[in-house]
């Protein structure tokens, strides 16, 4: 498979256009499961807007990624 430009997972999402659908498709105190996290693109477009989430990633490089992207959003937001 060529590569593809993303820099954390062949499949990376933009979080800037996943905010919108978790916005609207996951209500306020809901639950966004991603079976399938790869970078965790998506489970860090649920912690900007204050959702719970869940992710499962077989790949341990790739689930390692989603964990320390989450890790850095929270410490960002606590510095602020």
């Amino acid at each position: 498979m060529p590569y593809s430009g993303n820099k954390l997972h062949p499949t990376q999402k933009p979080v800037a256009a996943l905010l919108p659908l978790v916005d609207t498709f996951c209500p306020v105190g809901g639950l966004v499961l991603d079976p399938f996290a790869g970078s965790g693109s998506s489970l860090v477009a649920a912690q900007h807007l204050g959702r719970d989430w869940l992710g499962m990633e077989l790949d341990a490089e790739h689930a390692a990624t989603a964990a320390r992207r989450l890790a850095g959003y929270a410490a960002k937001k606590i510095a602020a």
